[in-house]
């Protein structure tokens, strides 16, 4: 049991990140489904880590399956499943283990989703004043004014066929995500 803890901590680490007050908030876009544009399903390895330390993490196994209609995301640690995310553009559910630390948030793991697979358009229509998110090449970033809030590294284009490193410098984390599956094709 100390390990599924273990695994669900790194799971949860994006999620339950702290933001001290005299830091920036980070915008949650809210797209709806269909605004992804894509229709996936993927088996994906997360590696979640604090940027201040660069102790190894154990993998966690994750499902994302996008299309029109929901995004769904259910993460297991050590063959069991621990968290359901559905989002239907509309209401955003949740289903967790008893495992699962309180500050676990959803809301937070929709973002970063959305912020490392949906369109740049999609994503700059949806922010608020004085925050823009920049695509050059195999990187993504967002910012606020000169600031860099996250910045996201893809191995390959489109970015659902391979590694990604998104860097979260405003909750001070790290998640890498290694697509080991691709069921459907994108649409």
């Amino acid at each position: 049991m100390p390990r599924l803890r273990h695994a669900v901590w790194l799971l949860m680490l994006a999620g339950c990140a702290s933001v001290p007050a005299q830091r920036l908030t980070l915008p949650e876009p809210r797209l709806a489904p269909a605004a992804m544009a894509v229709d996936l399903a993927l088996s994906q390895r997360l590696c979640i880590r604090r940027t201040a330390t660069e102790q190894p993490c154990e993998p966690i196994e994750a499902r994302l399956e996008v299309d029109a209609q929901a995004l769904h995301l259910a993460g297991f640690a050590l063959g069991q499943r621990v968290l359901v995310v559905h989002w239907d553009g509309a209401r955003l559910q949740t289903q967790r283990t008893p495992q699962l630390p309180p500050s676990a948030d959803a809301e937070r793991i929709l973002r970063d989703i959305q912020y490392v697979y949906a369109p740049l358009a999609a994503l700059q229509a949806a922010l608020p004043e004085h925050w823009r998110v920049v695509d050059r090449g195999n990187e993504r970033e967002l910012r606020h004014g000169r600031t860099s809030a996250i910045r996201i590294r893809y191995a390959t284009m489109p970015p659902w066929g391979g590694a990604v490193r998104l860097d979260n410098r405003v909750e001070g984390y790290r998640l890498d995500i290694d697509t080991v599956a691709d069921a459907r094709e994108p649409g």
